[in-house]
């Protein structure tokens, strides 16, 4: 792909950031001139990797008037293969024809120059601010993958969408996913109804596997230049995917807030490391990080992706009368002891029917600034370990580094992995 054809992120990210700031918004409702009651909405998917899989077919399980009109990923497998699986189980509703399956780094923009209706953005999420200032120019509704940035300028930017996009009256959801769970919202009732008196601390685990199994560095093709071969590892790479704490335990960082009243942090300090993997990447594959809040109220959260280790994903919040424990199985521990028993159902879709209830009721939603706090909040507590330093709301919210490469192409050369070392830098 030609350079010419890329929007020069540093470039891009420095006008985004002289109009951005950072607010603790609550979700942006307004009620629509237009709304969809009966349209067929045409979808546009962006990434079609794993996720961008899930998120088409519980778009279209979320609404029967919905297809699949234009697909756009780097990777024409990947295109192909989304194509041919929607089509095996959605018939008639796979209506991306051959000329409207974009391929390369540029593909997103012929895809935004399509009529679609509604864009899924599910790239991995170093692409995500670019891709969402495009995505709301073009005047389209939007569901976003978390995390939606992996540095500070890439959330600035996103900021700046998110007041274009309530000037346009576009809905747009993200993917914390927790707070469309059913049982999750009842348990967290508690909280907010003050039965268990004041939050006294939290603490989260996410302990796991890597959700990508690292490429081995003897499977690279000779001829496989090092953009793709990053893409296909994004996972490996800060610059791509911001590492666990960013990309993954951003959910934790996601239920850490919900007890704490969307409140960000004042200050994180922390540490980690990397254990096990032996890619050629730079990201830790385990992270200790604290939160402080104010009246001595702290947040901890342990993350790893370790193979063959005791795994675990769990949050607690504990206050006054009792302990919140979330997200799977959510239970209240106190004298009058709580478990959810209504029906389960699946967070995923609960996202995608919501998102189509807004449209189709012309009740105009979007979420973006709060998506941007938690992923402000996740890039503070990683940066806060890699550096060994203390980083308080105040310091990060000043942070220039840019991690995705200017200018960037499948032709890009990228310079070799350097390991962050806490103390160095």
């Amino acid at each position: 792909m030609k350079s010419e054809n890329m929007i020069p992120r540093r470039s891009f990210l420095k006008t985004a950031a002289g109009t951005a700031g950072f607010l603790l918004a609550a979700p942006h409702v307004v009620r629509a001139q237009e709304a969809f009651p009966t349209k067929g909405l045409k979808i546009g998917l962006i990434g079609c990797g794993g996720r961008g899989l899930g998120a088409i077919r519980n778009a279209l399980d979320a609404d029967s008037d919905t297809v699949v009109w234009a697909l756009a990923d780097a990777f024409q497998e990947r295109v192909d293969f989304v194509a041919i699986l929607v089509k095996e189980q959605y018939g008639g509703r796979m209506q991306a024809e051959p000329s409207r399956r974009f391929v390369g780094l540029d593909a997103y923009q012929k895809l935004l120059a399509e009529p679609v209706d509604v864009v899924l953005l599910c790239t991995p999420p170093a692409f995500r601010p670019l891709h969402l200032a495009a995505a709301v120019a073009a005047n389209k509704h939007l569901y976003v993958e978390k995390p939606i940035a992996v540095d500070v300028p890439g959330v600035l930017s996103v900021m700046e969408s998110a007041r274009a996009a309530k000037n346009r009256n576009l809905v747009i959801l993200d993917g914390f996913c927790w707070r469309y769970d059913d049982a999750n919202k009842a348990a967290r009732t508690w909280l907010q109804e003050g039965k268990l008196g004041r939050v006294l601390s939290f603490d989260g685990l996410y302990y796991t596997t890597p959700p990508k199994s690292p490429l081995a560095l003897d499977s690279r093709p000779p001829q496989e230049s090092d953009v793709s071969w990053a893409l296909r590892n994004w996972t490996a790479w800060y610059w791509l995917s911001g590492g666990q704490f960013v990309e993954q335990v951003i959910h934790t960082i996601d239920g850490m807030m919900w007890s704490m009243e969307d409140r960000p942090p004042l200050a994180a300090f922390g540490s980690g490391g990397r254990a096990q993997r032996t890619d050629d990447g730079d990201v830790w594959d385990h992270y200790d990080v604290h939160f402080e809040y104010d009246h001595d109220v702290i947040g901890h959260i342990s993350c790893r992706q370790w193979v063959g280790c005791h795994s675990e994903i769990s949050d607690r919040t504990f206050c006054e009368q009792g302990i919140l424990a979330t997200p799977y199985r959510p239970h209240i521990q106190s004298a009058k002891r709580w478990r959810y028993r209504g029906e389960k159902t699946n967070m995923y879709a609960n996202t995608h029917v919501a998102f189509y209830k807004y449209l189709r009721n012309g009740e105009w939603v979007q979420t973006l600034e709060q998506a941007a706090t938690k992923t402000l909040v996740a890039i503070m507590g990683r940066n806060a370990a890699l550096s060994g330093r203390r980083i308080s709301w105040d310091d990060i919210q000043k942070d220039s580094q840019v991690l995705v490469p200017e200018n960037l192409t499948m032709d890009t050369t990228l310079p070799p992995a350097k390991i962050p070392v806490p103390g160095r830098g």
